[in-house]
């Protein structure tokens, strides 16, 4: 176990705590873990291996799949338009995207964002692709054609794809490339220097590698996946640090305007009048008598979590490349452990 900061103060000590233990409970490979406060990082840890193979440890340069936590990025591209005006959140989301094949009911963008459009997840037993998808046009062809679940609006079903065809949205509506908009309008106001949508054959300095643990208890190199077929909701790379930065710039309003950022922290509603706890990106939650406003990211090679405190301005991000474990858990105790 490879220890890169050196806690100083007591409630240092105690985060560092709280990651051993998680550490020792869950045989985590490697993780890192960043916490801002007030706009300001105050603390960054490395634990663990980056690459086991070759002995390189995590740290927080360290750059991670971060899984589903690429949709509230995408959610903040998609509220950064409606604010201008080019996109309304109650259009039938086809005006958008008129490539995308009619269904047997509209959705529109707002579901979209929810949860609430209908639109498929993963199949059972649909696995990781490994197929790359050059463009986020062409990765629409993974569930276009597929119906809609439900009526949209009549209930919330988690949709990674939902996302994938938000990404297009930015693309239509903003003329410019997935990839070229969150670089100009989200990384570059943010100061998010080592974010990424992931390809593969792309030379990323200090990319991670994934592990799990098998049914025998050995660890094990993740499946080869390529997460290209879904760069909104689920393909970006991070460090720590960036994540930090980008939900410092969403309480500090260089992203968004405070309205704008309290409407995707406002719970979607079904269309018999059942609220959900997810947002337009987020997913919102009140732990320990706190409202925390959320986000996790799982898939091969990676569990990840970001959770914002925004009474006390706190900002907190663990990245790991580990799938065996929840650091949901881990996130919170560091909140509990940094507020008391």
């Amino acid at each position: 176990m490879t220890l890169l900061s050196i806690a100083q103060t007591p409630r240092e000590d105690a985060v560092r705590d709280a990651i051993w233990a998680h550490a020792y409970r869950t045989g985590m490979v490697g993780c890192t873990v960043t916490i801002a406060e007030k706009g300001k990082i105050l603390y960054e840890y490395g634990n663990g291996f980056a690459d086991l193979e070759n002995l390189l440890p995590a740290r927080p340069q360290t750059v991670y799949r971060i899984g589903s936590i690429s949709k509230p990025i995408t959610a903040v591209a998609v509220m950064q338009l409606v604010e201008q005006g080019k996109v309304d959140l109650d259009k039938d989301a086809r005006v958008y995207v008129p490539e995308f094949p009619a269904k047997e009911h509209p959705f529109t963008v707002r579901q979209l964002l929810g949860h609430l459009s209908g639109i498929r997840h993963y199949k059972q037993n649909e696995g990781e692709s490994t197929r790359p998808y050059p463009t986020v046009l062409e990765s629409l062809d993974r569930f276009k054609e597929d119906p809609l679940l439900f009526k949209p609006g009549e209930r919330y079903y988690y949709s990674t794809y939902a996302y994938t065809l938000l990404a297009r949205v930015v693309e239509n509506v903003s003329g410019l490339s997935f990839e070229e908009y969150l670089q100009k309008h989200l990384f570059d106001p943010a100061n998010m220097k080592e974010s990424y949508l992931e390809k593969q054959r792309a030379i990323i300095p200090w990319r991670a590698r994934g592990y799990y643990r098998n049914a025998n208890g050995e660890i094990q190199n993740s499946q080869l996946a390529d997460m290209s077929y879904k760069w909104g909701g689920g393909g970006m790379l991070c460090t720590s640090v960036d994540l930090c930065r980008f939900g410092m710039a969403i309480l500090d309003q260089r992203l968004l305007k405070p309205e704008t950022r309290e409407l995707m922290w406002t719970a979607q509603t079904t269309s018999d009048g059942k609220k959900t706890t997810y947002g337009l990106g987020w997913t919102l939650q009140e732990v320990n008598g706190r409202a925390h406003r959320e986000h996790g990211g799982a898939q091969a090679g990676a569990r990840a979590f970001l959770a914002i405190v925004p009474e006390q301005e706190l900002v907190v991000v663990v990245v790991t490349n580990y799938e065996s474990h929840s650091p949901s858990e881990l996130a919170r105790e560091i909140v509990k452990r940094w507020l008391e």
